[in-house]
């Protein structure tokens, strides 16, 4: 049977869905072997890990050939919309393409992919997350300023491959949202934890864009899911994964994920001195000086940060009353905000 008229996973049971999701992705190997070049016969499929909501349709496999040569097979079926999907891909081909010539830093090469559908066999990335590379760290193993310069100057190379010139921040798109949400909360139409604290957020928001208003900044386009388990290192190099927002704009966008997207867990441990955000100031150090800019300074910079505090708030809304009122994560929002208020007055 075609892998595309295969019976829709959400109607099996959780265990029979993903062995459906597989069986579908695996059933596109052949076409996209043929398409590579490669051997089709012989070959061994591994699941990778994804995002835990979308396993029903998404499957990402490592594909080991006979040959020994290993390739990663990512597939998402069952989308109402796919031209989303096919655009990050064709991010992911443009990163890739353009970072070629720099030295360590790197994106997946595309070496087959589906042109009406979300399919795609791309270059498998050696190395472990930036997330678990930075966690060893506290466990003697590397020195954790070098691993954040490293990080900082990757990703200040794919911010300059991906420039898109300059331009001046007019944030009124970004304060209708906030507006628009502050309304709803007020309303009752909006449940969020802490919901005058967020309101205090917003009207922080609404400070920091007269700061920011009409300056300039260089634009990128973004990476737009640019957390640390996005970012593949190795010990000669570093590779950006999981490309998401094709056509932002804001390179700053991609740097506040990294704090922020796991939040709390890149915020200053105790003992560590606290610096913008939240974030430790030594981290901040390092970071900077691999990307090649005193981020914290930047007006524009300090806006989209809180920002993605905004969003990140805001998704709390979806998890469940109780865990609204016990969560560390509350708790952590609240402390960055705290942090960024303190900052403001001086």
């Amino acid at each position: 049977m075609n892998s595309e008229m295969r019976p829709k996973v959400q109607s099996l049971d959780p265990d029979a869905a993903l062995e459906e999701v597989q069986a579908r992705a695996q059933a596109l190997w052949p076409r996209a072997a043929s398409a590579a070049g490669l051997v089709e016969e012989g070959a061994v499929f591994r699941r990778l890990g994804s995002n835990r909501l979308l396993e029903h349709r998404r499957c990402v496999l490592e594909v080991k050939t006979a040959a020994g040569q290993s390739f990663v097979l990512r597939a998402d079926f069952d989308t109402a919309n796919p031209r989303p999907l096919i655009r990050q891909l064709e991010r992911q081909r443009k990163a890739a393409q353009s970072l070629k010539p720099v030295s360590g830093v790197s994106a997946p090469g595309l070496l087959w992919q589906d042109p009406q559908h979300p399919y795609a066999l791309m270059d498998f990335v050696q190395g472990d997350t930036a997330y678990r590379t930075l966690a060893l760290t506290d466990y003697g193993f590397g020195a954790r300023d070098e691993v954040l310069r490293r990080i900082g100057k990757a990703v200040a190379e794919l911010h300059r491959v991906s420039d898109t010139g300059l331009r001046q921040f007019w944030p009124k798109p970004f304060l209708k949202m906030v507006s628009d949400r502050a309304l709803a909360v007020r309303e009752g139409r909006l449940s969020l934890p802490k919901p005058n604290s967020f309101l205090g957020l917003c009207a922080h928001l609404h400070r920091a864009a007269r700061l920011a208003r009409g300056k300039e900044f260089r634009s990128a386009l973004a990476h737009g899911d640019l957390h640390l388990r996005n970012i593949i290192m190795s010990d000669r190099e570093v590779s950006f994964i999981d490309f998401l927002n094709h056509g932002a704009v804001f390179p700053q966008r991609d740097i506040a994920d990294i704090w922020l997207a796991n939040c709390p867990e890149h915020l200053a441990s105790d003992g560590d001195s606290p610096g913008f955000g939240c974030v430790a100031q030594a981290d901040w150090a390092a970071f900077e000086g691999g990307y090649g800019t005193k981020l914290t300074d930047d007006p524009v910079f300090r806006f989209v940060f809180a920002w993605r505090l905004f969003r990140f708030w805001v998704s709390l809304g979806r998890k469940l009353p109780e865990l609204q009122r016990s969560s560390l994560t509350v708790v952590s929002v609240v402390r960055v905000l705290d942090a960024l208020r303190a900052e403001e007055a001086g």
